[in-house]
């Protein structure tokens, strides 16, 4: 921790842990960081408050807490560290990412505390909203002029324009310039879209608008008066100069493609004609550099995803029967009642025996033209030809397993809370695993998920994911409210009399749902 957060954040997240226990609370809640935020009032983030018009009062009597909390007369044992909520994980991953928003090497502080609880939703972030206090208004508090705790930012302070106005080689400058900033936000506008209307995934579409509105601060960074006044378009050689290339797409996968290329080449432009003039803002377009190289690998791997996948909507997972013949008779059954993707999943075989049965089961699912998934072991996954391989949380890291499946397999990443689903969607994962929704005779839980984290899922990404954990024909119902459209079950397959007819029941029931997975994305 004390690599990440600054002093000061420190305080805010140890006094939160300490209204907690204040309250016999049996996890650190938001409300608990909100009301600890304010209990400095010289944090960066009581400040920034303060500006909005929400007092510290206001904030303790609105939670309905101590104001402000005394201190324990005894200290904690040593080592007993009160857990964190899901709605508290997720406000620290938005936090962190807001602080590295402009500086990669940046800590975060108080005011990216604020952030992330205003980010994510829930009590916490209604209270602030009340006050008028929205994200976008708030991240004109971030930049790194307002990085020191004790000096707040006016909210009508702007980005001192830079001066570009030697004769000759500034007006040269400011056409590069121009060009490029111009470039890049028509790329990003073209990409922004295709996320948008194309994969209608509003998590995507929320990460590319920020490097949008990114970009156009840092923009604002130039000497913009200079930046028009030495536009040239109609005496611009380039634009009577076209490619066959620039003038034909294949598809829309093609435009999405050309334009996340578009982007980072006229990012990379303004990264090395602004160190002329300021290093600094040099360095804020390389991080909007690396950031849209990140988003065009999210981008297209969900784009990817749902063309592989498809119409995948059942997927069941098999193993742990007595022998070959059981497991390939109750494979050929899921298949031929609807399955379209089989998990194969061993855990007291050896490695020969394991991979023998994964390869008959490959060549079932070649057959039925359905995928096949090898649980936890990305080395037996290329050794029989599988189409890709599931990871927990405690298996070998996505970017480990990329390396010994090689680019082109589908990785499924197992996903119990926020924080891990987006966690695995910033590691490129193919498809999530969401749960456990219910208790499940397969595999113990210690604690479900539940129907809230399927929601959570639907409203996060659009990227394939299959709601996971003791579903069957009398709860799949449930599910499919909650938002889901893709579920993977065991027992109700396997375990039934008829797995083909079990099978044909829960596909029947998914397919009657008639949400739209885009199957046909070019």
């Amino acid at each position: 921790m004390q690599e990440t957060f600054t002093e000061g954040a420190i305080r805010a997240l140890e006094r939160a842990e300490k209204r907690a226990r204040h309250r016999d609370a049996e996890a650190v809640e938001p409300t608990d960081l909100l009301a600890a935020l304010v209990d400095e009032p010289e944090s960066r983030a009581a400040e920034i408050l303060a500006q909005f018009g929400l007092e510290p009062s206001q904030v303790w009597s609105a939670l309905g807490v101590a104001a402000p909390l005394t201190e324990p007369e005894e200290p904690e044992p040593a080592g007993d560290v009160l857990p964190q909520s899901p709605a508290f994980r997720t406000a620290m991953s938005d936090a962190k990412y807001q602080a590295r928003a402009f500086d990669r090497a940046r800590l975060v502080g108080t005011e990216h505390l604020l952030a992330g609880l205003v980010a994510a939703p829930g009590p916490a972030a209604d209270l602030v909203a009340g006050a008028g206090i929205e994200l976008e208004n708030l991240l004109r508090h971030l930049s790194p002029e307002s990085a020191v705790e004790t000096s707040p930012l006016p909210l009508d302070t702007e980005i001192p324009p830079l001066e570009l106005t030697e004769p000759g080689q500034g007006v040269d400058l400011g056409r590069i310039l121009d060009a490029s900033a111009n470039r890049a936000r028509e790329g990003l506008r073209v990409v922004e879209d295709y996320v948008r209307f194309a994969l209608d995934d509003s998590g995507l579409t929320r990460r590319i608008k920020d490097v949008r509105h990114r970009l156009a601060a840092a923009v604002q960074g130039l000497d913009l008066d200079t930046l028009i006044g030495s536009r040239d378009t109609r005496g611009d050689v380039g634009t009577h100069i076209m490619t066959a290339s620039e003038q034909a797409r294949e598809n829309p996968r093609a435009v999405l493609t050309a334009n996340f290329k578009r982007t980072a080449e006229a990012l990379r432009t303004l990264e090395e004609y602004t160190k002329l003039i300021d290093v600094w803002l040099s360095g804020r377009f390389e991080v909007l550099r690396y950031d849209v190289y990140t988003l065009e690998k999210l981008t297209l791997t969900a784009a990817g995803s749902k063309r592989s996948l498809g119409e995948a909507r059942l997927m069941v997972l098999v193993g742990g029967l007595p022998t070959l013949g059981d497991l390939t008779w109750v494979v050929g059954e899921a298949l031929a009642g609807g399955a379209d993707l089989i998990q194969l999943r061993e855990k007291d075989l050896p490695d020969r025996e394991w991979l023998q049965r994964a390869r008959e089961v490959r060549i079932l699912t070649a057959q039925a033209r359905a995928r096949f998934i090898l649980n936890d072991r990305p080395d037996l996954a290329r050794l029989a030809g599988a189409d890709g391989v599931h990871l927990g949380q405690d298996d070998v890291t996505l970017r480990d397993a990329r390396r010994i499946v090689g680019p082109l397999s589908l990785i499924g990443v197992s996903t119990h809370d926020r924080p891990q689903l987006e966690q695995a969607i910033l590691a490129g994962a193919g498809y999530l695993g969401v749960g456990p929704v219910f208790s499940s005779t397969t595999k113990d839980f210690s604690d479900l998920a539940g129907l809230a984290f399927v929601r959570q899922a639907a409203e996060t990404t659009t990227l394939p994911w299959y709601a996971i954990g003791g579903i069957h024909e009398e709860n799949i119902e449930q599910v499919l409210e909650a938002g889901a459209s893709r579920v993977a079950v065991s027992s109700a397959v396997v375990r039934a009399p008829s797995p083909r007819r079990a099978a044909a029941a829960l596909r029947a029931r998914l397919e009657a749902v008639g949400s739209n997975l885009a199957s046909d994305l070019p």
